[in-house]
């Protein structure tokens, strides 16, 4: 059995990114589960240019989908003597491996889930600049730049055991 170096899990369930999932989720659900009450069951249309039944249907399922994957949303990162392996369920189901070799160069850096990315999950780059991210929470990352010219990000809370175990994964034979 390898040793692990490393490991972290992440959610989207921690601190303030709950509060902002529910906080916008639920009463969304809310309201587009009223209107299609009112119209299906008392036959009184919402506003003034009421939406059709299956497009409110359609708009609670994607709701309910979402919140879903927002709650069960988990980032696992660990590192070995091969090199890192990551998880990012409901996203990517199978473990993969970034391996030693395909790792050109590593760091800790900084970056903005908005300015950088677009926004928290699976992310590309904005501009390509940063390759694909795996972004979760807080505002520091293990970027790695791979032999073929890729870029990934993964976020982490722990950035001194993170560079630590990178550090000592690398020096492996």
């Amino acid at each position: 059995m390898k040793k692990v170096l490393f490991k972290e899990i992440q959610s989207l369930t921690q601190g303030w990114n709950l509060i902002m999932i529910l906080g916008t989720h639920i009463p969304l659900l809310i309201f587009f589960c009223y209107a299609l009450y009112e119209q299906t069951v008392k036959g009184v249309e919402i506003g003034d240019n009421p939406a059709p039944n299956w497009a409110l249907i359609l708009l609670i399922i994607t709701m309910v989908v979402t919140l879903w994957g927002s709650l069960v949303m988990k980032l696992e990162v660990w590192i070995d003597q091969d090199g890192v392996h990551y998880r990012f369920f409901p996203l990517v189901f199978k473990d993969k491996l970034i391996s030693k070799a395909e790792i050109q160069q590593y760091e800790i850096r900084k970056y903005s889930a908005i300015l950088d990315y677009g926004g928290w999950g699976l992310r590309r780059g904005i501009g390509r600049k940063w390759g694909k991210g795996y972004i979760i929470s807080g505002d520091t990352g293990l970027q790695l730049y791979l032999t073929n010219g890729k870029k990934v990000l993964f976020t982490t809370q722990r950035s001194q055991a993170i560079i630590y175990a990178m550090d000592e994964m690398m020096k492996i034979k």
